[in-house]
């Protein structure tokens, strides 16, 4: 064996599984070593402590300061999942925790579904870049049109909607976190529910592992320190 590392890896759940699943998760982590060959080298990865963090939480603690004499709603917007929950003066309120299946896949499969009823034929990249913003290059007005049209309308205002019939008020601070979030940030914003908005990129999770993360080890069983490279995974 050429190298070999010991590391201690921060992950994360969504926050409905977090309670039930860490453990789970965690051993899951600590059970397997990472071999790889790199440039005709062998490399072994040792993962020698693995702490599992909540998602969307995790995001908010990059921004804490600014939330934590507040009530504010989270909302992690990902590929196949909304997880939205509520935090007041910094602690999750454990009864506003829910995880719905009306992530971004969705959206894209209806824009594509509509399409085909034109006989077009968009990749998911594309539909994301249209959605984004970007200027098509091969498509007519209209089908960009079309495209935004399904991601306000028929996604992006369904979907506020649906959260405020949870019981979340729109008038509170409103923490959006995840690529889908960063995805419809112009929707989002256009629409006439939500008052006070803050958007944090796609990264935001793994900065919070980070955080949380090196705080646990402060005070954990490693000391004030530790020598072993930290990695971050959601």
């Amino acid at each position: 064996m050429e190298g070999q590392a010991d590391i201690i890896l921060g992950v994360g759940l969504p926050i409905v599984s977090y309670g039930t699943l860490k453990k789970k998760f965690r051993d899951y982590f600590l059970k397997r070593g990472i071999e790889f060959n790199f440039s005709k080298k062998d490399y072994k990865i040792n993962v020698i402590d693995c702490r599992v963090y909540p998602q969307g939480y995790s995001s908010l603690i990059t921004v804490f300061n600014s939330y934590r004499n507040l009530l504010c709603n989270v909302i992690d917007i990902d590929g196949y999942t909304v997880d939205i929950f509520r935090v007041e003066n910094g602690i999750i309120d454990n009864t506003s925790c829910y995880s719905l299946s009306d992530g971004v896949i969705t959206l894209i499969a209806n824009v594509q579904q509509e399409l085909l009823k034109m006989n077009i034929r968009l990749t998911e990249g594309q539909v994301q870049d249209i959605i984004g913003g970007k200027e098509p290059v091969i498509f007519d007005a209209d089908v960009k049109g079309i495209v935004e049209a399904i991601a306000k309308e028929e996604y992006t205002e369904s979907l506020l909607a649906k959260i405020q019939e949870y019981g979340f008020e729109f008038r509170n601070a409103t923490v959006f976190t995840g690529g889908g979030s960063m995805l419809l940030q112009k929707y989002i914003e256009e629409s006439s529910r939500v008052k006070y908005t803050d958007f944090l990129d796609q990264f935001a999770n793994a900065r919070g592992y980070k955080i949380l993360l090196e705080q646990g080890l402060r005070g954990g069983c490693y000391g004030n320190k530790t020598d072993k490279p930290i990695f971050f995974y959601e």
